[in-house]
């Protein structure tokens, strides 16, 4: 466990709520609640220290109780959901930001526009920012995140005759034409490239890359489907033929999931693979181990015609509508986003920095596993909050099936799944 020293009794940090010029609250104990309740999710071993050194400097700071639970993921969602239900929400509380829709619909959340659209949300990237918006508003300030980026087997490539160190991978057609040359070396005996098609929610979000890099949407401003652009069908086009033309990938694309083709890679058994930051500490730790013996690069998620995007999930944390004790609330979020507690909570619980400031240090911006993802925070993209974006993804999953079984043309494919898809979100 890291020391926290620096973190507590920093009185005048933007954890004050005065730095900031937002609160207009009063703060510092005049709220009149001498409680408040803290409910996160999977707090382990590796940051626990850190939540109760942080949760008692609140206490003496603010004169207030801060009442802290954390139940497991698994329990998560039934333990908000409960909650809520029963009129006994928390104060603060952290989520996915796809629950938003839902936790809004019945009428859950309390809108921080007055955080976020000040100089508090000047902390945090756009895209960043953008992943708690939902209707126009955000229900939350950016807690935890994870991006995506292309990695690279350095030893597959100087086989082919590929300069690992400078593996030119910027675009899909430099992906592409370096999965030909090693696939067509004859000394490489490993799939050139990574993709996933099985019947997985994560199939959607290996895809969407490829997607919204052709200038397509899954849905307009008014939350519709708009999946079968010309440009998405040239994405998609692109992504089965990676398979179906070009034969780069491994043999079974239908079969396999993000995971399948994420632990490939961390074998040393594959090429290229589009993963999280994860992926890069895994193969470190294994190499340590002596477990496994290859060299491996990071580059930036590959761009398309239209631009470059990297697949942005991230956790919020908000307030709740029940809660009696709102201005000390947003003290208490304010407190956590104060820059040395967001930097020790990243390094210590192995997020992505979601505070600009926090992913300019050293310490993440010159990590050879870290870096990469904290550029690629800049062209970050979160999937549409949908209330039923479950059900959306699977018929997308379905259409990238069809197209990657050979049984639909792409335009074929996603104009079916468009067709379904407003049918039932009409």
């Amino acid at each position: 466990m890291i020391a926290i020293a620096g973190c507590t009794g920093d009185g005048n940090g933007d954890g004050t709520g005065t730095a900031d010029g937002n609160s207009g609250d009063g703060g510092n104990g005049d709220d009149g609640g001498q409680s408040i309740q803290f409910l996160t999710m999977g707090v382990g071993d590796n940051i626990k220290q850190f939540f109760e050194e942080n949760n008692a400097a609140f206490e003496e700071e603010y004169g207030v109780n801060v009442e802290f639970t954390s139940v497991t993921w698994d329990n998560a969602r039934q333990t908000v959901n409960n909650r809520v239900d029963g009129g006994q929400a928390p104060d603060v509380s952290r989520w996915p930001a796809r629950w938003i829709p839902q936790l809004v619909g019945k009428g859950a959340l309390e809108p921080v526009d007055d955080l976020m659209d000040g100089e508090f949300g000047e902390k945090f990237a756009e895209g960043v920012a953008n992943g708690t918006m939902y209707n126009g508003s955000h229900y939350g300030v950016p807690w935890a995140a994870s991006n995506k980026c292309l990695y690279y087997n350095k030893d597959v490539f100087e086989a082919a005759g590929l300069d690992p160190e400078n593996p030119s991978l910027d675009t899909w057609q430099d992906m592409l034409s370096a999965a030909k040359t090693i696939t067509e070396s004859g000394e490489v005996s490993v799939p050139a490239l990574g993709l996933a098609g099985a019947d997985a929610i994560e199939t959607g979000s290996q895809y969407y890359h490829y997607h919204w890099s052709y200038g397509a949407d899954l849905v307009d401003d008014e939350g519709m489907p708009v999946v079968n652009s010309d440009g998405a069908a040239e994405a998609l086009s692109f992504y089965a033929d990676l398979h179906l033309e070009h034969g780069v990938t491994q043999a079974s694309p239908l079969s396999s999931t993000r995971q399948d083709i994420r632990q490939l890679f961390e074998n040393g058994d594959l090429g290229m693979v589009i993963g999280h930051v994860y992926t890069g500490l895994n193969i470190t730790e294994s190499q340590e181990k002596g477990e496994v013996d290859f060299e491996y690069g990071i580059a930036q998620v590959p761009k398309g015609p239209e631009g470059r995007y990297s697949l942005f999930t991230i956790d919020t944390l908000g307030i709740l509508s029940q809660s009696e004790h709102k201005d000390i609330a947003r003290d208490l979020i304010r407190f956590y986003f104060d820059e040395e507690r967001r930097f020790q909570y990243s390094k210590q619980k192995g997020f992505l920095p979601v505070v600009k400031a926090v992913g300019e240090r050293e310490y993440f911006s010159e990590s050879k596993n870290w870096g990469p993802f904290v550029e690629a925070g800049q062209y970050a993209r979160a999937r549409p909050k949908l209330s039923n974006f479950s059900q959306f993804n699977d018929r997308m999953v379905q259409a990238i099936q069809e197209a990657l079984a050979d049984q639909k043309s792409p335009q074929k494919a996603l104009d079916d799944a468009q067709s379904d898809l407003e049918d039932a979100m009409s």
